[in-house]
């Protein structure tokens, strides 16, 4: 188990497991007396509002935030190197989380965090502020684990099944507009996992 001091992150495309390598991961820690700091955006309620759900329904207990610095504040100033502090969907906060993340990291914390590198657009997430894009949290990232779905497109009597690295949201069973919201929360109900060839780009 890798315990040195770094800001790993668990990005992808939905459907992909993203928050179910980032439980397992956690709980690993948990198993060798690591503290373990779970948190999620307060607008990620799908399955509950107060624990991290993975589409495949495994689940961990989490603090739910608006922004941050509410993590910051949730966290006691300590010196113990033992600490791990994990995030989902950390596309839904806002920019201030990238130097968080980097200065717990610079502190000798492990941090983990995972979310979504592109939204529906195939363009890097945008956090809440606007003022900053998943783009710069790789800039600092010490290790990144890139994870991927399986194209769900029918093709013939059977689906593509190909590796998909984005995702098409629909909306009324339709491909939503480019200047759709950037932030919807959802599930498969408005998400499908496609590869390069399914997958209808936007001009």
């Amino acid at each position: 188990m890798d315990t040195e001091p770094r800001l790993e992150l668990i990005i992808g495309t939905m459907f992909s497991g993203k928050s179910t390598e980032l439980i397992r991961r956690l709980r690993r820690y948990e198993v060798v007396g690591y503290e373990v700091h779970l948190f999620k955006p307060q607008i990620d309620d799908r399955y509950s509002a107060t624990r991290v759900v993975s589409h495949d329904q495994l689940q961990k207990e989490s603090i739910a935030v608006q922004c941050a610095q509410d993590i910051a504040s949730s966290l006691k100033p300590t010196t113990s190197l033992r600490r791990i502090i994990g995030i989902d969907e950390v596309q839904f906060l806002d920019s201030e989380v990238v130097s968080l993340c980097n200065a717990y990291a610079n502190e000798g914390k492990i941090v983990l965090a995972a979310g979504l590198l592109k939204d529906f657009r195939d363009k890097f997430f945008t956090f809440s502020d606007g003022k900053k894009t998943m783009a710069d949290l790789l800039a600092v990232a010490d290790s990144i684990n890139y994870f991927s779905a399986l194209c769900t497109q029918a093709d013939g009597n059977r689906s593509c099944g190909k590796q998909a690295t984005r995702v098409q949201r629909f909306v009324d069973g339709e491909i939503a507009p480019v200047d759709s919201p950037v932030v919807l929360v959802g599930g498969k109900e408005a998400y499908a996992p496609r590869c390069r060839k399914h997958y209808v780009f936007y001009a």
